[in-house]
């Protein structure tokens, strides 16, 4: 049995870090919100691809201006909810990612669901090595 996260280990969200003590987890606060909390969920992020930003231009949502008069820009990212009973693949153990329009920032975990075959990228201190 290993501890370590590495490129192909499978790891599942850990409840220290993700879940009040109410659910069963570490926390005082929720992560993010208790919806979540309660749902068992924590979101995670991965980055629009060339395409998908390409094709958002051609929808009715980015017509037009936005409130301050300004075009609209295509989102950089995508929202991804990770389950508290699924296990995940790790595709790439330390990763340095780009969500928003600022620069990269690393502490990240690249995760293949195993059930939807979604990529996404989590903050490597909410993951824990599926035993």
């Amino acid at each position: 049995m290993t501890t370590k996260i590495a490129k192909g280990t499978l790891v599942r969200l850990n409840k220290d870090t993700c879940f009040t003590t109410e659910q069963g987890g570490g926390l005082r606060y929720p992560l993010t919100n208790y919806a979540n909390d309660e749902a068992g969920i924590v979101d995670s992020a991965r980055p629009t691809s060339n395409e998908e930003q390409r094709d958002w231009y051609n929808t009715a949502a980015a017509k037009g201006m936005n409130s301050a008069g300004e075009s609209k820009l295509s989102p950089q990212s995508y929202r991804v909810t990770l389950h508290r009973d699924r296990v995940y693949t790790v595709l790439r153990a330390r990763a340095a990612v780009r969500l928003g329009w600022g620069n990269k920032t690393g502490g990240y975990t690249k995760i293949l669901c195993t059930e939807t075959g979604e990529e996404t990228y989590v903050k490597r201190n909410l993951i824990e090595v599926a035993v």
